[in-house]
């Protein structure tokens, strides 16, 4: 599923339902980070203050990964070709 994020709050939701969906608590899933509960409460609250390396390590733990897509001057997504253009 697709969830577009255009605030920090939509992507700390993101996170938590990701875990939730996959029936993970935030113990469980620091357990197979290596990292305390409480480290894993603080991704799920702040996590613009976490490095890129660690959301991209947790998103892979929850499954998911990370899109970037490119807008246009409306805002409209410009569909992916797939090829590059110089």
């Amino acid at each position: 599923m697709d969830t577009p994020i255009t605030t920090i709050a939509d992507f700390s939701s993101m996170l938590k339902r990701l875990r939730l969906e996959r029936s993970l608590t935030q113990k469980r899933l620091g357990e197979k980070l290596g990292l305390s509960q409480k480290r894993i409460s603080a991704i799920e609250a702040h996590p613009e203050q976490v490095s890129l390396d660690q959301i991209l390590t947790v998103l892979m733990a929850l499954g998911a990964k990370l899109h970037v897509r490119t807008l246009d001057a409306e805002g409209d997504a410009i569909a992916d070709t797939g090829e590059a253009s110089w």
